[in-house]
């Protein structure tokens, strides 16, 4: 029974002393509480990462070009003077694939003038034009036949014996490409002699026989190997048709001899391939070569990727590497007396607005003088501030094709563009068919915004609060200057104009106790799209004076500590009759109390630090750092709190230190307010706080 009884009292005990702990954290711990809300980061979309030029990086196949049309992957600067652009050059045939040498000798090339075998001709003209990347591209670069340099933003590897240069990583940087056009005469071609490496001049066994007995009846009675060239070229020219809507070889046939022999239909790699090999079983060398067409005369252009081509080349002595197209598609492109029509473009929708950092639409018809609708032509979408200033940059936002004398092109407003009010131009470029024509509509430009508050969400009856607002746009986290902004809260309505960080700040009174919501909106402005966010609040009363004893013992819930007296008379009766029964467990050993070690930490004036606990420590550096920025800070008064210390301090202290002033409030709330034993590693860690905390201020402003 004298058991039950103690039982009895230690549980009296127990529940006094936690009902004490609770209310002194209600009055002492929560009051002091922050959440202060934070935005996502702002995020950008990056260039897609494009796969590498049609043709393969290392092989070519046999009908390659055969493909759906696709997008723009370059747009090229000024006219080229050279309608086949190059990537590599390849040797090996084998299957239906040509394949690029893997042995060859390279080096690092950093923008190095190349030179350029003494023996060829002095004749030439020197050409240079741009070529801009419209998405992430990798491996062989797009360049001429004789390049002799490179305007390249990162290093590339240059492979001399194919006249080919590979980047070694992703690019879309705009680059310069400079390279010597020779131009030579039949009579000099034929008065010289084809020369070439020795795989220059390899064809499959199974290939040999049939190809030669066709190339040497259709070159008789050619002696040069010029002539030959040309007699092979016109033969292929005279009896096979180009279609890319070809039949392929079957799976056991070697695609060459399927289209000299059986389809007698192909693209530009079947005639140059069958070219190729029909020279070499005459002892002619000759190699391919894997690129684009362009049209060599444009000032402006864009390279789709349904322009790769492969075409021939021989090198003849003194002259160096000649290219000779043996597709049709050469003729069809070579006519330059047609007459170009005249276009007229209209822009006959868009998007009401375009939005940085989002795609907007453009659409609209590209007719000639007699309403006929143009085709195979493209469409640039441009944004111009002032369509008459010829020295203002028009920045391409889109790039579209016209498809029966309509285009639709989706375009990026991204955020490097600027606010404000554009003109939309649409520019039709200039075909081998057609003129180039403008349609010049006007456009805004406005950005999204994201608004934010900051302040305590749970706050006192009566006390002034500071809260704090800001305005950011939406696609790159850069502030909105001279904003209007609303506030709402209770009955009350302010109107404030951020500042030149997009912010504002205001305070705020609540009167009476319990929930409440604040609101700050901006509403649409004539470049920034409206924003609102909202935060609740609580509100509670205030402790009591800490000094007022009486008010500490006799008012609600207060008075707990008059029942805080009682619990420890009885905790002292119960641990008088307890002795007996420590007596009776003699084997538990008591639970020891660790002593913190007399040591002296601290970090102003050289004060030693006199604690008696490690929670103590705590406490104490804590308002020794809080005297430290009242010095520095004359607004930080007696009066806040420790969170309102806090958050007084975050807009002051750098960035990344915001980190370190949570924790440093945190262990001071775990060691004032509960009952959470602290370590000599807690103690420590608190002190190492603040001791950064004082050097990150030292070292800088928040950015």
């Amino acid at each position: 029974m004298k058991r039950y009884l103690r039982l009895f009292a230690l549980l009296v005990v127990l529940t006094l002393s936690v009902g004490m702990l609770s209310s002194a954290i209600n009055i002492l711990g929560d009051i002091t509480r922050l959440d202060l809300d934070e935005g996502s980061s702002v995020s950008s979309m990056g260039l897609s990462e494009a796969q590498s030029l049609s043709g393969g990086e290392q092989q070519a196949e046999v009908g390659f070009e055969q493909q759906r049309p696709k997008g723009p992957v370059i747009m090229i600067r000024f006219a080229t003077r050279n309608k086949y652009l190059r990537r590599y050059a390849a040797y090996n045939y084998s299957n239906g694939f040509w394949n690029k040498p893997t042995d060859l000798e390279s080096f690092n090339y950093n923008g190095q003038l190349i030179p350029l075998d003494p023996t060829w001709s002095r004749t030439y003209a020197q050409v240079q034009f741009q070529v801009n990347p419209l998405v992430n591209l990798t491996g062989h670069i797009l360049t001429a036949q004789y390049t002799d340099n490179i305007r390249f933003n990162t290093s590339l590897i240059y492979y001399e014996g194919i006249q080919s240069f590979e980047a070694t990583e992703p690019y879309d940087d705009p680059y310069w490409v400079s390279y010597k056009l020779y131009e030579y005469s039949d009579a000099a071609l034929r008065a010289s002699q084809a020369i070439g490496p020795p795989e220059a001049l390899d064809v499959p066994s199974d290939l040999v026989l049939d190809f030669t007995i066709l190339a040497e009846r259709v070159v008789e009675g050619e002696s040069t190997d010029y002539g030959k060239l040309v007699a092979i070229r016109d033969y292929l020219l005279e009896n096979y048709e180009w279609d890319k809507e070809f039949i392929p070889a079957p799976s056991m046939t070697d695609p060459i001899r399927w289209f000299l022999y059986n389809e007698k239909a192909g693209v530009g790699s079947h005639f140059n391939s069958a070219f190729i090999m029909l020279a070499r079983c005459l002892g002619i060398p000759m190699r391919a070569v894997i690129g684009y067409t362009v049209d060599d005369q444009m000032e402006l252009q864009y390279v789709m990727p349904q322009q790769a081509y492969m075409w021939a080349e021989t090198e003849f002595e003194n002259l160096g590497w000649v290219t000779i197209d043996a597709s049709p598609l050469n003729l069809m492109d070579s006519d330059v007396n047609i007459t170009k029509q005249t276009t007229v473009t209209n822009i006959t929708g868009s998007d009401p607005i375009a939005i940085r950092g989002k795609q907007f639409n453009v659409w609209g018809t590209v007719e000639t003088l007699n309403g006929t609708a143009v085709t195979e032509s493209q469409v640039e979408v441009m944004l111009k501030v002032n369509k008459t200033d010829l020295d203002e940059t028009a920045l391409i936002v889109g790039v579209g094709f016209v498809y029966g004398g309509l285009f639709n092109v989706t375009c990026d407003a991204t955020p490097e563009i600027q606010v404000g009010d554009y003109n939309l131009i649409a520019h039709t470029l200039e075909t081998i068919n057609y003129r180039e024509s403008w349609s010049d509509p006007p456009i805004k430009v406005m950005a999204e915004t994201i608004v934010k508050i900051t302040g305590p969400r749970q706050v006192y009856q009566g006390k002034n609060i500071t809260y704090r607002g800001s305005i950011i746009d939406a696609s790159d986290g850069s502030p909105v200057v001279n904003a209007s902004i609303h506030i709402n809260y209770l009955d009350q309505e302010l109107t404030l104009t951020s500042d030149g960080d997009g912010k504002v700040s205001f305070i705020a009174l609540f009167p009476d106790n319990g929930k409440t919501n604040m609101s700050l909106g901006m509403p649409m402005s004539m470049y920034y799209l409206g924003s609102e966010t909202n935060m609740g609040i609580t509100v509670i009363i205030p402790p009591p004076d800490a000094g007022n004893i009486i008010a500490l013992l006799f008012t609600f819930p207060y008075n707990i500590g008059v029942a805080l007296t009682a619990s420890i008379g009885v905790g002292l009766y119960a641990a008088k009759r307890n002795r007996r029964m420590q007596e009776e467990a003699r084997d538990e050993e008591p639970r020891p109390r660790v002593q913190p070690k007399r040591e002296y930490i601290g970090y102003e004036d050289g004060v030693p630090l006199e604690y008696t606990s490690y929670e103590e420590g705590v406490v104490k550096l804590f308002n020794r750092f809080y005297v430290s920025m009242q010095r520095i800070y004359p607004d930080i008064d007696e009066t806040m709190t420790p969170r309102e210390f806090q958050y007084l301090l975050l807009e002051r202290l750098p960035m990344h230190a915001d980190a370190l002033l949570e924790d440093l409030v945190s262990n001071y709330e775990i060691a004032m307010y509960s009952n959470i034993t602290l370590s000599q590693e807690d103690f420590k860690r608190t002190n190492a706080t603040i001791e950064l905390l004082i050097e990150l201020m030292k070292s800088g402003s928040r950015d």
